[in-house]
């Protein structure tokens, strides 16, 4: 390729991309959430899990309310009877054709009077479960956001350095074509237009290179919003800013954790298992009744035809003395479960806690960093400055330049991921407080 077309086609991508922005749609934090509530699927799974929950907490799938059926059956037999009555008052058949009939209908009433309280421990539970799915319910919603907000923030990283890049090649660009001027009059030698060159091919190639992370981003932004993985668009960002805050203020607020608040439900479930065991131990008491009609009817019956129009009504008890100790190993292990939930209570606390106190002093160090990094920006633009002059007056090398360059360059970087990184801390702390969905509004 010659200089002249490498110089065209990399001017061309500096000046292309900043241009090819006002034709991709703009996103915003706030916009992007209200998408992904309404949008995405994990969510959306979500909800469907709480409903299912919600379907189970009644009165009727516990066992509290009486069960009706409505019963019917007919049946008939043809074939050959022999008959032997154990008086001689009738005499005795045999092989005789035979022919019998019997219907059956009516509605019938089954309620458990009393089966050690577990259709109410059945209730209690199945509330708990509900209000345990409506609680991992907000806390996929709170992953989702967080998740979200990685992602956007993520892109607009790679955008913060696009134009980074974008000006590290308009300056090599500048500087080759200065150069080719200056060798064109005899000024430099062939191999400082080469250095120029490879010097912005590397600058290009690492451009490239980010377009593609890029891309990727918004793709996996895309896929969070359950929407078009390829459509483009450009995120927007007014301010970034970072709230104070006080280590004392979390502590308080993390007792109201989610995963916390998850856990203290599951332990509230076992003990509820616990109780429906302890009930298989009572005695089961119920009644059922029933008004039917039934007809019979045989040829070879002393009784040719009968129906009956009526109620029938049935006590049941039931009281297992003996089933082989299934009853008391289900009920240790029910105990055992309720241990291992309040130690999964502790081990949860301890965690969050534990994390808490790490994403913290993260945060007030990436701050102070932040601060540091400014004025090393600062200075680094300063010594670039005074070095390209230097370097175009003939004072310094080539090498001097490019080191300043990149280190103009990198410093710039580095303060860009660590605010990129301040960010994410901040929404993570938030959300171990349970705040996140108010401060990201």
């Amino acid at each position: 390729m010659k200089l002249f077309s490498v110089m065209k086609y990399y001017l061309f991508l500096v000046f292309l991309f900043p241009l090819s922005i006002y034709c991709q749609d703009i996103l915003n934090l706030n916009t992007a959430l209200e998408i992904a509530l309404k949008e995405n699927i994990d969510i959306k799974i979500k909800i469907n899990k709480e409903k299912q929950a919600k379907n189970l907490n009644n009165i009727g799938s516990s066992g509290l309310l009486p069960k009706i059926n409505i019963n019917a059956a007919a049946g008939a037999n043809r074939g050959e009877s022999s008959l032997e009555f154990a008086t001689d008052d009738f005499p005795s058949i045999s092989d005789v054709e035979s022919e019998s009939s019997n219907i059956n209908s009516g509605v019938e009433v089954q309620y458990n009077i009393f089966n050690g309280l577990a259709s109410i421990y059945n209730y209690q539970t199945n509330k708990k479960l509900n209000e345990l799915q409506t609680l991992e319910t907000k806390i996929e919603i709170e992953n989702v956001i967080l998740k979200l907000s990685k992602e956007f923030y993520d892109v607009f990283y790679l955008q913060e350095q696009k134009d980074i890049l974008q000006e590290l090649i308009s300056i090599s660009s500048k500087r080759f074509e200065k150069i080719k001027i200056q060798h064109e009059f005899g000024n430099v030698s062939k191999l400082d237009l080469l250095d120029a060159e490879l010097d912005l091919y590397n600058d290009s190639i690492d451009f490239k290179r980010l377009i593609v992370q890029l891309n990727s981003s918004k793709g996996s932004l895309n896929q969070t919003l359950n929407r078009d993985i390829s459509l483009d668009f450009l995120v927007e960002v007014d301010e970034i800013f970072f709230r104070e805050i006080k280590i004392n203020d979390l502590l308080v607020k993390v007792k109201q954790n989610k995963l916390v608040l998850a856990q203290m439900y599951r332990l509230e479930i076992a003990k509820k298992s616990k109780k429906i065991n302890t009930s298989s131990f009572f005695p089961k008491v119920g009644v059922s009744a029933q008004y039917g009609y039934t007809h019979n009817e045989s040829n070879t019956s002393l009784i040719l035809n009968q129906s009956n129009l009526g109620f029938t009504g049935n006590l049941n008890f039931t009281w297992p003395i003996f089933d082989g100790f299934s009853k008391r190993k289900a009920f240790q292990n029910a105990k055992i479960e309720v241990e291992n939930n309040k130690l999964r209570l502790e081990a949860v606390q301890q965690e969050v806690i534990k994390e808490l106190y790490n994403l913290y002093y993260k945060y007030k160090n990436n701050l102070e960093l932040i601060d540091i990094e400014e004025k090393n920006v600062n200075t680094a633009k300063k010594y670039f400055d005074r070095a390209s002059n230097q370097y175009f007056e003939g004072f310094i090398d080539r090498n001097e330049f490019r080191l300043a360059q990149l280190e103009f360059s990198k410093t710039k970087t580095k303060l860009n991921q660590t605010i990129f990184d301040t960010k994410i801390l901040e929404l993570n702390l938030f959300c171990l407080s349970g705040d996140i969905i108010e401060v990201i509004k």
